[in-house]
């Protein structure tokens, strides 16, 4: 299918799964620099720019699904040229006729930012971005992409700026490691002048010398060029394999500032296909085409299009351990849970619980929900990490709610989408204060929400003496009402031992997965016997330290390791430290109990291999083995072995490495191998115990979340975590450790500082 009017325009296509489109920017516009990165585009009045947008077919799984699917289409618009409101048109087009099938209008108004500069080039590979280009370190290269997709030359990689620069020249520095390929030989220096077009200012060709030694490339001009944006072209490489690669490229006589943090849209156009006509166009390709109807330059972000179910469920979360979604989101405090999806610009509704402020603001199961406070969600991102932190649509939606609260809101605005139009919809806010410090001994709203929290448990605890029949949200519901340091609730507590230990009338009945259920159980009894003095539970507490001695095995290292359980050890025997940190909390408390301690001296070698320790250049964290040392997965793992050295006031050049690394990379928390929670909550109580100024500052980063998650008169709702697991419990399970992560402070049991000797 052909449709002349976008002859030059860039294809679309829909991933394969219920996805966002990888998107370039409009054709026919002209480029605007934004902050951050992001590609804009600006147009005049009574222009258009477009893009052709290829509709892939159902797969199996979104048939089997079934149901009926709506395609929603928007555009970022930043502002306009000098501030003025400009009106826009966005449309879609039958490609066989041109004629325009669906329809949408707005306005923009406000000066579009600029950023000061943004990294233009033709091709990059991985992480051989071309920012590193551009970063000051020679030794870190860009390299145009290769393999199945590999780029042809030429090559070029340059800078455009936000306002004219005066250039004076350019060097190019090769890159430093490796082979020869990519390093220029035939090479050009163009440049674009305000208005204009490229044109080149410099050609040459290097030698050997330069090829060999990675020498830099300086090519001067004869007199500064006032420019907006210029490249470095690499026509041929010394490899001849026809790729180009560098270390650096410096503007000469431009100081580039720092680079700019993104911004969001202030509006954004929004188009929906609804089902009737997307069931048509299923293995189809239309036009989109946006217009500048009146008004001055309007500068515009990157259309998308996402293919979302009218009526999401579970069905469609993504796998439990890891990837990316979809994913549930609770929004306790308005009243509902969403489909969080990465990479949508829509956050779409799966339940909306009766007499909440969303009922009563109009909300329905299939809205999807456009804006919030007036501003559109950004392009949500469900990867553990800052972007997530700042920008994912479960921050944008908690910060919202708790700067509303700050500001002496009693409402919060949402715009949904709904019968293919965007609606305003109004939710009471059920709560009138922010969060403080979080702490509720000087938070009052932590501490109603800790009171909620502490309801949830004494509401759920079954008649066995359990919580939900498993014994790591037993111990995390009994360790939270322990440390009210109430004695009304001990006989609940008594109960949920008791019922352990029937449970676990000795170590073998833990089963082959047993040194996580012991290891709970174990921290569950020295708790218990620390505060009753108990002695029932002391000879469980050897057995199960001699049960894990005596079930190591030789790794792959030549060290004994541990598994799940006493049978072996995974992953070709290199073993894993995750049940052993929660094994060596388990000693530590049960040392203060009096026993004797043997875990630690006997896994202590496998443990410092699995560090990365900062005096042999590692970041600070704990492993998953030796051969595993990530920044991605630690939290968890860290925190408890942080707790453990502080416990056993030992190895605290391992506890302060890990407590730093943990504060300065506290948005993967909930990304805590193996299973995002109670993985998040120990971390935080091992910062709570170990680095209590960390934990201080690291808690009051999440009153967002919080905010969002307490449903008043409830307690928390639960949103999966980063590494999933949502098999290991949900309001049951996040209820039990915030109810005891909150009350860390108060140093009432031994895991949260009671008794310590040991320096913080």
């Amino acid at each position: 299918m052909k449709f002349p009017s976008l002859a030059s325009a860039v294809v679309l296509s829909i991933p394969a799964w219920a996805a966002p489109i990888e998107v370039e920017p409009f054709s026919g516009a002209s480029a605007w620099v934004l902050p951050g990165g992001e590609k804009g585009v600006s147009l005049a009045a009574e222009k258009f720019a477009a893009v052709r947008v290829s509709v892939p077919a159902f797969t199996d799984k979104e048939k089997e699904f079934g149901g009926k699917w709506r395609g929603i289409l928007s555009v970022d618009a930043y502002g306009t040229a000098d501030g003025k409101k400009s009106t826009l048109a966005l449309d879609a087009l039958d490609p066989l006729t041109g004629e325009v099938f669906a329809t949408t209008q707005g306005s923009v108004i406000g000066k579009a930012p600029r950023a000061p500069w943004a990294v233009i080039v033709s091709s990059e590979q991985g992480k051989g971005s071309a920012g590193r280009l551009f970063d000051g370190d020679p030794s870190t290269d860009w390299h145009s992409a290769y393999g199945q997709e590999q780029a042809q030359p030429p090559h070029w990689a340059g800078l455009e700026f936000g306002e004219p620069q005066k250039l004076e020249g350019v060097r190019y520095t090769p890159r430093q490691g490796g082979f020869t390929n990519g390093v220029a030989k035939g090479y050009r220096v163009e440049v674009r002048k305000p208005g204009g077009a490229w044109e080149i200012l410099s050609r040459g060709e290097s030698n050997q010398e330069v090829a060999d030694a990675r020498k830099p490339i300086e090519v001067k001009f004869p007199a500064a060029v006032e420019v907006e944006a210029f490249r470095f072209v690499i026509e041929s490489d010394w490899s001849g394999g026809g790729f180009g690669t560098g270390g650096e490229i410096e503007p000469l006589g431009v100081k580039l500032p720092a680079k700019s943090q993104p911004v969001m849209a202030s509006s954004r156009l929004w188009l929906e296909i609804p089902n009737e006509l997307l069931s048509k166009l299923n293995g189809k390709t239309f036009g989109l085409k946006v217009r500048t109807t009146s008004g001055p330059i309007a500068v515009l972000g990157t259309p998308r299009f996402s293919r979302v179910s009218e009526a999401p469920t579970a069905a469609l979360f993504g796998r439990s351990n890891g990837g990316t979604g979809p994913d549930k989101l609770g929004a306790g405090l308005l009243g509902f849970d969403a489909l969080t999806e990465h990479e949508q610009t829509v956050l779409t509704v799966m339940e909306v619980r009766k007499n909440s402020p969303a009922s009563k603001g109009k909300l329905k199961e299939g809205d999807a929900i456009l804006s919030i406070g007036g501003l559109p969600l950004p392009v949500n991102d469900l990867q553990p990490g800052w972007e997530w932190f700042h920008r994912s649509h479960e921050a944008i939606l908690g910060r919202a709610t708790e700067a509303a609260l700050k500001a002496g809101k009693t409402t919060l605005p949402l715009t949904v989408m709904r019968e293919g139009k965007p609606l305003e919809l109004t939710f009471d806010l059920p709560r009138t204060k922010a969060f403080g410090t979080m702490d509720p001994t000087t938070d009052p709203e932590a501490a109603a929400l800790l009171k909620d929290l502490l309801g949830f448990i004494e509401s759920s605890q079954k008649d066995d003496g359990s919580w939900s029949g498993d014994i790591i949200r037993t111990t995390f519901s009994s360790l939270a009402l322990l440390a009210t340091g109430e004695k009304k609730y001990h006989s609940r507590v008594k109960k949920a031992v008791e019922w352990s230990l029937a449970k676990y009338p000795k170590p073998d009945t833990y089963g082959n997965l047993g040194f996580w259920s012991g290891s709970y159980a174990g921290i569950l009894y020295s708790e218990w016997h620390l505060r009753t003095g108990d002695k029932q539970v002391l000879t469980h507490l050897e057995a199960l330290r001699d049960w894990a001695v005596n079930g190591t095995h030789p790794s792959a290292w030549g060290v004994p390791a541990l598994g799940h359980g006493p049978d072996g050890l995974p992953y070709e025997n290199k073993a894993l430290v995750a049940p052993t940190c929660h094994l060596l909390v388990f000693e530590a408390l049960a040392r203060r109990c009096g026993m004797k301690s043997g875990i630690w001296e006997k896994l202590m070698p496998f443990m410092e291999m699995a560090w990365s320790d900062p005096k042999e250049g590692g970041h600070g964290a704990l492993g998953y083995n030796r051969s595993y040392k990530d920044t991605e997965e630690f939290w968890s793992r860290s925190g408890q072995f942080a707790m453990t050295c502080h416990l056993r006031g030992d190895r605290r050049d391992m506890r302060d490495a890990m407590t730093k690394f943990m504060l300065g990379h506290h948005p993967w928390f909930r990304n805590s191998h193996a299973y995002g929670e109670p993985g998040g909550s120990w971390g935080l109580l091992g910062l709570n115990l170990a680095a209590p100024a960390a934990y201080r500052e690291v808690i009051r980063e999440y009153g967002w979340w919080f905010s969002l998650a307490w449903e008043k008169g409830y307690g928390l709702r639960f949103t999966t975590p980063h590494m999933g697991a949502p098999y290991m419990g949900e309001d049951d399970l996040i209820n039990a450790t915030y109810a005891l992560v909150l009350q860390g402070p108060r140093q009432t049991l031994h895991m949260t500082g009671l008794g310590s000797s040991a320096s913080h």
